[in-house]
């Protein structure tokens, strides 16, 4: 069997995700791999469409496609979905109709799912028969357990592309609305006196739907808002993935994006990611700006801010998009004030939402809200605060000096008092006499303490 692997690690060949692929192929030596290492070449893929048609030939002339990535900012590195990206661009797309595919990625498990959900429409859309997925904690490959479940997924995928298993698609074609928004005069303007918003776009001259938008937004307000368009800014490239921003958050790069992140958007109170979805995400141009923001590693530096996200494109059909939407504010533990899309196509129904986003966004900053997490921030908090306490301390120092002086080493062992009652109460129902009594009365134990606020708590009169 012919197997080109797409790598999109910006490491190259030097990267943790292709040792998997390497392990794969020294203990499965009678097929053909042919590497092509996308990330770190993304540059020159794009301006000589010799190599990219030599890629785009060798993957013509395979049997499976193995699409090898690490996980960056809930989807792949910002260079892979430009290729991804250039594939459509260029009408590339009939060389990977029907041949077998697989995704691998490493990562901690922070929205590995997105990426994966993500991978697998795309290789839909290509009319790939996508053969399921390998996502692995980056150090799965050191470990026994680890290094068998991989020999059992590439038997895996070996098996079913050698015998053609038909592989249902999960993700239909995307259906776009055609109807172009226009938007109306804001009917009320709002007063935020020294409340700084800042909106980010990466919308280009024929991105009329994202326009509209922007535009009705900005004309919700009596003053003016600072809108900045990533596609003006000296951006040299996307996260090489060197992570020697982690010991004091200095990003290896010398162009503006570090200086423009610190001065405006940590700066704001108000932060709008004005989107337009390509074919099936984000752009790679936007992806490169979250992926680039990770020079404050895994610090949730929006925190108290609001946010909000004006997307042109079909998003219901992306909904892994929408995760990443709420997911990366309640990571960054600042309010989501709201997401408006422009897919219905009504434009009355639009522009109404749009107000009522800027009315959300300036009110809530006004009281400091921030809305309870949900699993989406939860979760991850829990994978950044064990991971940067353990094994990922010395790399990043510079979030373990920030955890450790805010708090969020807020571990369940560290609560005493929690323990000790554990610990009485678990001797005391071994004795089957109280812990008949004990399971009898928990319903009515569990909500009286609650109950005792509610009653005693002092309403204070409105003004």
């Amino acid at each position: 069997m012919r197997i080109v692997v797409l790598n999109g690690s910006p490491k190259g060949e030097s990267s943790v995700t292709m040792q998997y692929v390497k392990y794969i192929q020294k203990h499965f030596p009678g097929h053909d791999y042919r590497f092509h290492h996308i990330s770190n070449r993304i540059k020159k893929i794009e301006k000589e469409t010799d190599l990219f048609d030599d890629i785009i030939n060798d993957i013509g002339a395979s049997d499976s496609i193995i699409w090898s990535t690490p996980v960056y900012t809930f989807f792949v590195p910002a260079q892979y979905m430009r290729f991804i990206e250039l594939i459509r661009e260029r009408k590339a797309s009939r060389s990977f109709k029907n041949k077998s595919a697989t995704v691998m990625t490493t990562s901690i498990h922070f929205y590995d799912h997105t990426a994966h959900r993500y991978m697998h429409a795309v290789c839909d859309d290509l009319e790939m028969d996508y053969i399921g997925y390998f996502s692995a904690e980056m150090d799965d490959l050191r470990n026994h357990k680890g290094r068998e479940t991989l020999l059992q997924f590439a038997h895996h995928f070996f098996e079913s592309a050698g015998r053609q298993r038909v592989q249902p698609k999960r993700f239909q074609p995307v259906i776009r609305n055609n109807d172009s928004f226009v938007s109306a005069p804001a009917s009320k303007k709002i007063e935020v006196g020294n409340k700084k918003i800042v909106l980010l776009t990466d919308c280009r001259s024929q991105d009329n739907g994202i326009q509209e938008m922007i535009k009705r937004f900005s004309d919700s307000f009596t003053e003016n808002i600072s809108i900045i368009n990533l596609r003006d800014m000296n951006i040299q490239g996307g996260c090489t993935g060197c992570i020697k921003c982690g010991y004091d958050n200095s990003c290896v790069y010398k162009d503006d994006f570090a200086s423009f992140y610190r001065s405006q958007i940590l700066s704001a109170d108000m932060v709008v990611y004005a989107m337009r979805l390509a074919k099936r995400n984000i752009s790679s141009k936007f992806k490169e700006f979250f992926d680039r923001r990770f020079f404050m590693n895994h610090v949730p530096e929006l925190r108290g801010k609001q946010a909000g996200f004006l997307i042109s494109g079909p998003l219901s059909q992306m909904p892994y998009v929408y995760d990443f939407c709420q997911g990366s504010i309640e990571c960054q533990q600042a309010n989501l004030a709201g997401i408006v899309c422009d897919e219905s196509g009504n434009a009355d129904e639009i522009n109404n939402s749009i107000q009522s986003l800027a009315d959300q966004m300036t009110g809530l900053s006004e009281i400091g809200y921030r809305q309870p997490q949900t699993f989406l921030g939860v979760g991850g908090a829990k994978i950044f605060r064990d991971d940067i306490w353990g094994k990922l301390r010395f790399v990043f120092q510079a979030d373990y000096k920030y955890y450790k002086n805010n708090g969020m080493f807020n571990f369940p062992h560290t609560d005493f008092k929690t323990r000790f009652f554990n610990f009485v109460w678990m001797l005391l129902t071994k004795i089957p006499g109280i812990r008949k009594e004990f399971y009898k009365r928990i319903k009515t134990q569990m909500y009286k303490p609650h109950k005792k606020i509610v009653e005693n708590c002092n309403v204070k009169s409105e003004k």
